[in-house]
This record gives structure tokens, sequence and C-alpha cells, in this order.
């Protein structure tokens, strides 16, 4: 009696840890980028285990052959890698590869490794002269583009409505060179910019004033404020100034 006692108190704790999770995922519908940097927040699991990150060897990476390349940034940086779970991994070397929509990483033991894209919610990096800012943020959310479950977007400000940038590395092939011998390849980058808001994506055609517009609802004072600051809304930092503006106005309806 005892042992049934046991096991349906744990079936009912599973329960409850379930429902909240579920109810916590709910809630989420913004992408925080705020204090990003000082590490986990309360309630959050640090992880210590890289297997537990669904770590895999970098095979098959050989890009020699391909001029440019596949990762947003060359360089490695340190950041902290964010998963669904809740957990976090501190990286002291990392990389994304915008070719194969994978995070790579240095491990002493096993070398090059790459995280599984599937367990991971947003990954921070960081600057490596001072950790405490930020280089960039990058969420992962349904890629509209080629209809695939995952992508790492950049997300450039907090708030109901946020900008971000899905970058895809993609490799060209040019006409055989007969003084070369062979066909060059190379990286090339495809850019596409959008709108987050309540847990959705609206793409955006450009960076243009017509385009951002339409994609936020209309705001009386928002006219006025474009004319005052002279903001012509043609780069990212014109849209996150008027987004950052936009976003003041709704949280205080």
């Amino acid at each position: 009696m005892k042992k049934n006692l046991g096991i349906l108190r744990f079936l009912l704790l599973a329960v409850v840890v379930i429902i909240s999770t579920i109810h916590l995922k709910a809630q989420t519908l913004t992408i925080d980028i705020n204090e990003a940097s000082k590490g986990p927040n309360p309630g959050m699991i640090m992880i210590t285990n890289s297997s537990a990150i669904g770590d895999k060897k970098a095979k098959g990476l050989t890009y020699e052959d391909v001029e440019g390349t596949p990762f947003w940034d060359e360089n490695w940086n340190s950041a902290i890698l964010y998963f669904k779970s809740g957990a976090i991994y501190k990286l002291p070397k990392a990389k994304l590869n915008l070719y194969t929509t994978e995070v790579h990483y240095t491990n002493e033991k096993d070398g090059e490794l790459v995280a599984e894209t599937s367990l991971i919610d947003k990954i921070v990096f960081l600057n490596n002269k001072d950790a405490t800012k930020i280089l960039a943020v990058f969420a992962v959310l349904p890629d509209y583009i080629d209809n695939k479950p995952a992508g790492f977007y950049r997300v450039f400000n907090n708030g109901a409505y946020q900008l971000i940038l899905l970058q895809k590395n993609l490799v060209k092939v040019s006409p055989f060179d007969p003084l070369t011998g062979k066909n060059q390849t190379s990286f090339f980058t495809k850019s596409y910019y959008g709108i987050y808001t309540n847990g959705k994506t609206i793409p955006l055609k450009s960076l243009d004033r017509n385009s951002i517009l339409s994609a936020i609802p209309f705001n009386a004072s928002v006219e006025p404020w474009i004319k005052n600051t002279k903001n012509k809304l043609k780069s990212e930092e014109d849209i996150i100034a008027l987004l950052n503006y936009y976003n003041s106005l709704e949280a205080t309806k």
C-alpha cells in the first residue's frame, strides 16, 4: 500500500512539473536579450556535463575548397547556450555555422563538436575582451523560408515587437575555369528580416518605411516621432530605434 502511494505521489509530481513547463513555454512570446551575459536566472540548471547538450563530432566539415566562411563569425567567441529545458551551458569557444544551422564548440578531450540544434532555445555570444558585453543573440525559431523546424535568428531588441534576422550561408559553383582546371565554389549569404511578435514571425520584404510600418499596428504617435527624429527607416539601427519607441508606447497601455 505504501509502495502504491509512493508511486502515485511521484506520478502527481511529474504531472505538475509537465503542466508548469507547458504553462511557462506558453508565456514565452518574446525573446529576452536583457542581462543575457550574466549567466543563469533563478530556477535554471547549469550543465557541467557536455554530453547533455547532445554533442556530436564535427565530421565532414572540410571547407578548404570553398571560398569564404560558413560561420557568422570566423573567430571563436565565448558564449552561453540556453536550452528549451531551461538549462544553460557556458562555452569558452563557440561558433555559429549558418550553412549547417549548428553551434560548434571545442572540447579538450574530443576537439571540435557540434550541439544538437533541436535542444537549443538561444545562444548569446559574448565579447572576448569583456564578458559582460553581448556581441549578438540568436534564437532558434521555425525556418519559414525553407519550411524547416529550426533556424538561428539574430534578435536585435527587446519588447513586444522585435527585429529579427535569418541569415543563410549557401554555396554557389561558378562555371569551369580552364586556367585553374576546376569549378570555383564559394559561400554567399542570403538575409531575411522579420518582426517577431506574440510568438509569430512577420516577414519584411526589405528594411524600408513601408515594410516596417505595415508590420506593426497603427499608432498615431509614430509618424510625429519619425518626423521629429528624422528617422529614414532604412537600416537596422533605424528600425531598432523605431521599435524601441513603439514598444515603449505599447508598454504604457
